[in-house]
C-alpha cells in the first residue's frame, strides 16, 4: 500500500460525505469558493523514526476542520451531531492508494474535538509502519498537496 495526503483526503472524503449532510470535502484550506457545509483535512505534524528492516514508523496528525453557515440558529448543534457522526466512523476507516482500488483499513489514534470560534476541529492521529519508498512518496505528497475533493 502506497500511502499519499491526497489518498488519504479522497478515502476520508468517500467514507464520510453520505453522512455528513452533505458536506463539500477539501484537502486543504482554502477560504474562497468554499461551499457550505464544508470539510477541510489538514495534517498538522508528522514524526518519524526509522525502523530495523528498512522502514520508517510516521506518526501524522491529522485535524478535520468542518464549518457550517456562520451564525445559523442550529450552528452548535449541526457541528456536535457532525462529530457524533465522526465518533462513530473514524476508529477504523477505509484506505485506497488509488481510486476504485483495493482498500485496506487504518486505524486512529487520540481521537478527540472541540468546538472553537463556530468551527469543529476533529483530530486523530494515524500510526504507519513505512517502506522507505512508501515515506518519500507520503513526503512528497505532503509538499505538493493542493487539490479539491468532491463527494
Amino acid at each position: 500500500m502506497i500511502f499519499t495526503m491526497p489518498a488519504l483526503a479522497r478515502s476520508l472524503a468517500e467514507y464520510l460525505a453520505p453522512e455528513l449532510f452533505g458536506a463539500s470535502i477539501y484537502a486543504d484550506p482554502k477560504q474562497q469558493g468554499t461551499k457550505s457545509p464544508a470539510l477541510f483535512v489538514r495534517q498538522v505534524y508528522a514524526k518519524a523514526s526509522p525502523q530495523l528492516g528498512g522502514f520508517v514508523f510516521r506518526k501524522l496528525g491529522v485535524d478535520l476542520v468542518y464549518l457550517v453557515r456562520f451564525l445559523t440558529v442550529d450552528e452548535e448543534s449541526r457541528l456536535q451531531a457532525a462529530a457524533d457522526v465522526m465518533d462513530q466512523m473514524l476508529e477504523v476507516f477505509p484506505y485506497s492508494a488509488e481510486e476504485g482500488g483495493p482498500k485496506d483499513f487504518i486505524r486512529t489514534y487520540d481521537r478527540h474535538w472541540e468546538i472553537t470560534d463556530s468551527t469543529l476541529h476533529y483530530k486523530f492521529e494515524l500510526r504507519l509502519r513505512l517502506t522507505r519508498a512508501e515515506d518519500t512518496a507520503l513526503m512528497q505528497s505532503i509538499q505538493e498537496l493542493n487539490m479539491e475533493v468532491k463527494p
